[in-house]
């Protein structure tokens, strides 16, 4: 449950027109892992949209950081650690959509789960056979109309 709340959070967090600062960013993605209150996060959230400035944002994660339990540092330690590899699997499975798309749009068929289980000489080498391909798609098309446009030479039997 606590890391599909962090994936919820972050797109919360993406869909608001503040600019959070790092330290925002972390505490609330840390409040909503440690206390999986959808409504509780939402409502941090608005609050820390309307503090005025960075005392009144320390101010607004003092008092919802006294909302959840206090644990041993191992455990927040842990906490830390799993909230850090979940926001870089989806750091990872965002580039690795985009590049999909971007190799698509070039021409070139390369799907996720090809990027992401083969390595990038594999997908090098893709690429360059896709230019290879579209190189010698130009030139046919450039032999063509060399062809198309020298003029043909026909004799012509005279008639008696």
């Amino acid at each position: 449950m606590g890391l599909l709340m962090i994936s919820e959070t972050i797109n919360d967090i993406c869909k608001v027109s503040h600019s959070f600062s790092n330290e925002e960013k972390e505490f609330i993605v840390q409040f909503a892992f440690k206390t999986s209150d959808k409504e509780l996060t939402n409502k941090l959230i608005d609050e820390l949209v309307e503090s005025v400035d960075e005392t009144d944002s320390i101010r607004i994660m003092e008092k919802y950081s006294v909302m959840y339990d206090v644990k041993p540092t191992w455990v927040s330690q842990i906490e830390n650690l799993l909230v850090s590899i979940e926001m870089y699997r989806i750091q990872e499975q965002k580039a690795i959509t985009r590049l999909s798309e971007v190799l698509g749009a070039y021409g070139i068929d390369v799907s996720e789960d090809e990027v992401r289980t083969a390595d990038s000489e594999s997908i090098k080498a893709k690429i360059a056979e896709s230019q290879r391909e579209t190189e010698e798609q130009e030139e046919e098309e450039a032999d063509k109309k060399s062809v198309e446009s020298e003029p043909r030479c026909t004799l012509r039997e005279p008639v008696l």
